[in-house]
């Protein structure tokens, strides 16, 4: 079975409903394709760098991606090291707007 792929819109994610589950899944699906890693290869807790091969410039492309995707503005100079750091920052600043 194919994996799904993230969502392009901003309606996409809307759809999600915002929960914390599908945040961490729609993060997960960036992550995937940014480092072209298996989902079953890494967890929240993983570290970007060390544990799945990630470097600066894969940061950044992760950022423009969330960007596009959610519309959230995502700081450059946060340091992320793992992927549930880039989950919690999304989860603050969507629900802090509300």
């Amino acid at each position: 079975m194919p994996e799904k792929r993230f969502p392009l819109v901003l309606a996409d994610v809307e759809a999600l409903n915002n929960s914390w589950g599908n945040l961490r899944w729609l993060v997960k699906q960036i992550v995937t394709e940014k480092l072209s890693v298996s989902r079953s290869e890494f967890t929240s807790g993983s570290k970007i760098s060390t544990d799945l091969g990630g470097d600066s410039l894969d940061l950044v492309e992760i950022a423009i991606a969330l960007e596009k995707i959610t519309g959230i503005r995502v700081n450059e100079r946060v340091p992320f090291n793992h992927v549930s750091e880039i989950v919690d920052y999304i989860y603050f600043i969507k629900t802090w707007k509300k």
